[in-house]
């Protein structure tokens, strides 16, 4: 639904869309106004180590252009209020 509101509109989209869709999910946990990941969702965002451990953390609510590490794997969840 998303896709569809942005695309109908490109002019006040506020997510870059590619063929028709929003190119990155992660987007929609970004506050654009403050270049920030919102306050209230969890990040977990780590890349295997020299050993294949998920231990090399990817700062990205610290500085949301950092360059996030390969293999890199991220899950963002909202806080529901819990």
């Amino acid at each position: 639904m998303v896709d569809k509101i942005e695309a109908n509109d490109k002019q006040k989209a506020v997510f870059p869309i590619y063929e028709g869709y929003i190119h990155n999910y992660m987007q929609l946990f970004i506050d654009f106004k403050k270049n920030s990941i919102y306050e209230d969702v969890g990040i977990y965002a780590y890349a295997p180590d020299e050993d294949g451990l998920m231990r090399r953390f990817n700062p990205i609510r610290d500085n949301i252009q950092f360059n996030v590490y390969p293999d890199s794997y991220i899950q963002l969840q909202p806080d529901v209020g819990c």
